[in-house]
């Protein structure tokens, strides 16, 4: 089964779109990052594997690939989100939806940086909800025109998604 997932980039002050493909298939389990893999994506592997096991989902035993042409480990959660929905654990979000996130082992989303301009770019890329780490909610609902979720684990994407418990949209930040 194959699942796409939105994402974001920035490089210097630009946000632009990426895509998070995931497909599982037959043959002997294994999973594989292909595209322009860094050292940061490489570990995503390990990241996504342990933070799947300890939120208690089902690590598929299939062959995985995973289709990412960015380099970073702000595409961990939509690498997770798209493993869970290519295996048919979690409704393939549409193309409204946009994913940004760092996992921890445990599967707590961790903060990451140039949010702002991903947020801004996801404005014009006609994304209309964003889920991000808590802590960087408040910058990107700065970027008006969209709804932003705050995550603190990817559960809470999931959760969210499947309607089992919906995330309140977070405010822009109020600056003196």
């Amino acid at each position: 089964m194959f699942a796409r997932i939105n994402s974001l980039g920035v490089y210097a002050l630009n946000g632009f779109s990426v895509s998070v493909e995931a497909d599982i298939s037959g043959g002997l389990p294994q999973f594989t990052i292909v595209g322009l893999p860094d050292s940061a994506v490489r570990e995503a592997t390990d990241r996504v594997r342990s933070a799947l096991k300890n939120l208690s989902f089902v690590w598929p035993v299939s062959r995985i690939t995973v289709n990412l042409r960015k380099t970073g480990p702000v595409y961990d959660l939509p690498v997770l989100l798209a493993i869970l929905a290519a295996s048919g654990q979690l409704p393939v979000p549409g193309p409204e939806d946009a994913f940004i996130g760092e996992l921890s082992l445990d599967g707590g989303v961790r903060s990451v940086t140039g949010v702002l301009p991903m947020a801004l770019a996801a404005v014009q890329q006609g994304v209309r909800r964003l889920f991000v780490p808590a802590e960087n909610a408040a910058e990107a609902a700065a970027a008006g025109a969209l709804c932003v979720y705050p995550v603190h684990t990817a559960l809470d994407a999931v959760r969210h998604l499947t309607g089992e418990a919906p995330i309140e949209p977070a405010q822009p930040a109020a600056f003196a």
